[in-house]
């Protein structure tokens, strides 16, 4: 990728404040149905971050900062903390999917057989409803999944009085359902102002790069790290939802892996659904179920995986020689990753095959 730059605006109004701050990039982030991240410095400054009303440029939970490459913009996000390191001003931003986690519902939400999907758009419209707290998101992607939420007696519910935290049920719905989102942050057609977009993500965001590789030796900076979870194992999950005794929302599932059954509990009092607690535990049961693992790839630029050629929710195939385990082979599936410098890069992943897609 060129140079970046980096561009301030204001979060409540959308009036443009600064075009290029002096920003030393320490990291940028972007993650898999999830907030990214942006940390960074500043240089010493003697009074110039500030705006005609005297107010901070950068201020948090008030300025916008986006990063453009190319004359484009890759990321956008709301400065949540900063703070000064002697001479330099230290700053933390984080993609606009962290807003709905300081919000709570605020109105009364019932519905018998809804749509996840549906409820993701209301969530939002709901965030967005307020006084000083419209990011200008739309939600995009799939309209609809296989999954529908609550039953005559036991509607999908958010109410004022339970006072549901929006980005938590956001994060719920995602994991439950499951399908994926990310963010996208690009320049409208007059390029004067900025398109905001969640994308829903159903089955899943991403797809199996059969064009890209990672491989020890040419692009893996590092020798990787691979990993067994046996502290973990389970290969029976039991799931107990709401109720009392006899009538306790409880679920099974399990796999014979030619190991000894060892059975791990998975406990959510709120979850009254059989259907939710089903695809709790079988998320469950892909995490615990024994496995090696790769967890963390730095790479550097190279032919086999231009750095930006993938992104957050695509497979691709590690390749490495190890010790004891000889030629190695794994697909995974690329969860966050990071620009750590010019020419490197931090990937966050996880075993292909440990995910659920399709309800």
């Amino acid at each position: 990728m060129s140079a970046w730059t980096f561009i301030a605006q204001r979060a409540t109004t959308g009036e443009w404040l600064d075009w290029d701050i002096p920003i030393t990039l320490s990291s940028l982030e972007w993650t898999l149905s999830g907030p990214g991240a942006l940390t960074g410095t500043i240089a010493p400054d003697v009074g110039g971050l500030r705006t005609d009303d005297g107010r901070l440029l950068l201020e948090e939970w008030g300025t916008l900062i986006y990063a453009e490459s190319g004359g484009e913009i890759r990321w956008g996000g709301i400065v949540i903390s900063s703070s000064f390191e002697g001479e330099s001003w230290r700053l933390e931003c984080a993609g606009f999917t962290t807003y709905p986690r300081a919000i709570t519902y605020e109105g009364e939400y019932s519905k018998i057989g809804v749509d996840p999907a549906e409820v993701v758009r209301e969530l939002w419209r709901h965030v967005q409803s307020f006084p000083d707290s419209d990011l200008r998101v739309i939600v995009t992607g799939s309209t609809s999944t296989s999954v529908r939420l609550g039953k005559d007696a036991e509607p999908y519910a958010l109410l004022w009085w339970e006072h549901p935290n929006c980005g938590e049920e956001l994060d719920n719905l995602a994991k439950q359902t499951p399908f994926d989102y990310i963010e996208k942050h690009y320049w409208a057609p007059d390029k004067e102002s900025v398109v905001h977009e969640v994308e829903l993500g159903y089955p899943r965001i991403g797809r199996r790069r059969e064009d890209l590789a990672f491989v020890q030796g040419d692009n893996v900076a590092k020798v990787v790290s691979v990993e067994s979870n046996g502290d973990e194992y389970a290969n029976t999950i039991l799931g107990l939802g709401a109720g009392e005794g006899r009538s306790m929302v409880r679920r099974e599932t399990g796999l014979r892996d030619g190991r000894l059954r060892r059975v791990s509990v998975y406990s959510d009092k709120a979850t009254t659904d059989a259907a939710r607690m089903d695809a709790l535990i079988a998320d469950e049961l892909a995490h615990r179920k024994a496995a090696l693992r790769i967890t963390k790839l730095d790479v550097i630029d190279h032919p086999n995986a231009p750095l930006g050629s993938w992104q957050v929710g695509d497979d691709v195939l590690v390749r490495a020689e190890l010790p004891w385990l000889g030629d190695l082979e794994m697909w995974v599936r690329i969860t966050s990753w990071a620009l750590t410098g010019e020419n490197t890069a931090s990937l966050e992943v996880t075993r292909s095959d440990h995910f659920r897609y399709g309800g």
